[in-house]
């Protein structure tokens, strides 16, 4: 129980600090024009910025709050998320027919090759 508890807290502490670590990196890049390494300053700001909304969070409504706020800021992001899925399918669609029409000229080119034309065909037989 106790050992299991503490491995638990354990993960969701390194998940945290993951997840955190990652955030601050995206959000610094994003806030500094793309630089692919933001200064220690700028990833610290969002680290307090991002934190500090979290535990205002957990202070004024508890996990509820967070949970609430969770999707509130996420059901916008399912929008990006089926827009993107369609255009995969689009994408996908559209490379299939590519490959469908180059089948089918290939294929009809090879008969071509096997089949001489109608034009140069010899005349069947004459029947006695």
């Amino acid at each position: 129980g106790a050992v299991m508890s503490f491995v638990a807290t354990l993960l969701v502490l390194v998940f945290f600090v993951t997840s955190g670590d990652s955030a601050t990196l995206v959000l610094g890049m994003m806030s500094t024009g793309g630089q692919e390494n933001p200064s220690a300053r700028v990833k610290i700001i969002w680290g307090v910025l991002v934190s500090g909304i979290a535990i205002s969070l957990l202070l004024a409504g508890g996990v509820k709050a967070v949970q609430t706020a969770t999707i509130v800021f996420a059901l916008p992001f399912t929008l990006v998320i089926l827009l993107m899925a369609w255009a995969l399918w689009r994408g996908v669609k559209a490379d299939w027919e590519a490959d469908d029409r180059r089948d089918r000229a290939l294929r009809r080119r090879m008969r071509e090759m096997v089949e001489p034309p109608a034009a140069t065909k010899a005349p069947p037989p004459a029947s006695p």
